[in-house]
């Protein structure tokens, strides 16, 4: 009822009002945006705000790091298998695969958790990887854009010179 229901109402009521919404133009991507800063919010403060969540700064920066090592080895390895030779992928496919492949979302994860440990007294406690790992999965992300390009546009230019 929480995700796939929206899911299957959006996608039914889209045909009837494709046009409509192409002569509006609804700010759907500011919409967008501020629904997910409210479930990041709202997620964060329920985490936080519990009395019964006992993570100590040393568990909490043990699990940060924990997410960024999972996370970058996420990233090589689909980096590592998308360039092999032979696995017929471009430069432009290995950056997608590399940045979609391994990003997950707070706005699934987070009715999911509620939908699998509802009524589970330490519901904030399991949460706290994912509000982890959502940031950081965007500040990997920001950082390796440029060291990516660079990779990908002298990919695409040596492939252009062999052709």
């Amino acid at each position: 009822m929480t995700v796939v229901v929206p899911l299957v109402l959006g996608q039914a009521c889209r045909s009837f009002l494709r046009e409509f919404l192409d002569r509006r133009k609804p700010p759907f991507g500011t919409v967008s945006s501020a629904v997910l800063l409210m479930i990041i919010y709202t997620t964060f403060c329920d985490t936080f705000s519990n009395p019964s969540i006992q993570l100590d700064p040393t568990s909490l920066l043990l699990v940060v790091l924990i997410i960024f090592a999972i996370q970058i080895s996420f990233m090589l390895l689909t980096f590592t298998f998308s360039t092999r030779s032979g696995s017929g992928f471009t430069p432009a496919d290995t950056v997608a695969i590399v940045f979609c492949s391994t990003h997950k979302s707070l706005t699934l994860g987070i009715p999911m958790l509620k939908i699998v440990f509802a009524g589970y007294q330490h519901l904030s406690l399991i949460s706290v990887p994912l509000l982890i790992y959502h940031p950081a999965q965007i500040l990997l992300g920001s950082i390796l854009v440029p060291t990516i390009k660079t990779w990908m546009n002298s990919r695409q230019k040596s492939s252009l010179l062999l052709r």
